[in-house]
């Protein structure tokens, strides 16, 4: 009875993402209706609306979709591994760590146009890259404040924010003294977690490695962070070693964060509210907070690009705005 009421839930969930997805494809600054949005993305065609939705829309609502996904998913697996409820890439300091990387890319590779009032950068994975790079190095400073110093749940997250300002100070300083202002303006870009700077190459990239890596070995360690939950001792002695899941946990979260800027909240407020709705076994758990992450943040950017529109609120903006009340 309960597996069906859960399952209920999450056939729920997953029909309000697809039910998102044309309203939002139609909302913005070139409004349409909801019949001619169906009409273009079952009948494509040479007109200004179908361009606009397949060129633009179609594609930020499934980087959204996905990345949502992904981030949902890495927050449930970073707080169950560290048995930690505030734990999470972002309230880990991966996100800075890798927001520093990035500028770091930029530093070096020095290519980038400002081409009609967008940032171009020719080597987009290159800055993916660096991002992973810096992020690791965070997981390592994680791992060795929680098992050489002994740090406790709240004190490992307290040390990470405040090694997360290091990081901030770093990156403030490199925009001071070295970047230009198309480098400059890329990272803060990248920073506000602007899902419409997403190409389709990009994309590509992101569904093929969360498909494939990312969220099926979420998925596969549910039962493994259910026994850490209950302790090293047991989890140790069911044949499992939680400092290895935890090693692996992290860095698949810090691959996760190092294609998406910084989204804060999402990986922090879907678990939290899958919760609500499946209750804490992870076998339920983490497949609802993927869904969960998809449906904020698509109905973030949803929020973000019709409240000023014109103007269009980058996502991290609004994912934070959304997650600091919750």
């Amino acid at each position: 009875m309960i597996r069906h009421i859960i399952q209920r839930k999450k056939i729920t969930l997953v029909s309000l993402i697809f039910l998102l997805i044309p309203v939002s494809i139609s909302l913005g600054w070139y409004r349409a209706s909801l019949l001619d949005i169906l009409r273009v993305l079952f009948m494509p065609d040479n007109s200004q609306l179908s361009i606009i939705v397949w060129d633009l829309r179609l594609r930020r609502v499934l980087a959204a979709i996905i990345i949502g996904a992904i981030l949902g998913g890495s927050g449930a697996a970073v707080q169950a591994s560290m048995r930690n409820p505030l734990a999470s890439p972002f309230t880990f300091g991966l996100s800075h760590a890798a927001s520093l990387g990035v500028a770091l890319a930029l530093l070096i590779i020095q290519e980038g146009t400002i081409q009609r009032f967008q940032i171009y950068i020719y080597n987009p994975f290159i800055i993916s890259l660096f991002a992973f790079i810096f992020s690791l190095i965070q997981v390592l400073i994680i791992l060795v404040l929680a098992y050489r110093a002994g740090f406790s749940a709240g004190a490992l997250v307290l040390s990470s924010i405040a090694i997360s300002f290091a990081y901030q100070a770093a990156l403030d300083l490199l925009q001071y003294l070295y970047l230009n202002e198309i480098l400059v303006s890329t990272i803060v870009f990248w920073t506000f977690g602007d899902l419409g700077r997403i190409a389709w190459t990009e994309l590509h990239l992101i569904a093929l490695v969360s498909t494939i890596i990312i969220i099926p070995y979420f998925i596969y360690r549910s039962f493994d962070y259910d026994l850490i939950l209950s302790g090293d001792d047991l989890a140790s002695s069911s044949g499992i070693r939680p400092e290895r899941i935890r090693l692996e946990t992290t860095i698949i979260s810090a691959l996760a964060t190092s294609f998406v800027g910084v989204m804060g909240f999402v990986c922090l407020i879907a678990p939290h509210a899958a919760r609500l709705l499946v209750g804490g076994g992870h076998k339920y758990l983490t497949p609802t907070s993927m869904l969960m992450g998809s449906l904020i943040l698509t109905l973030s950017d949803t929020v973000g690009k019709t409240i000023f529109a014109p103007m269009i609120i980058p996502v991290g903006i609004m994912t934070s705005m959304i997650g600091v009340p919750y």
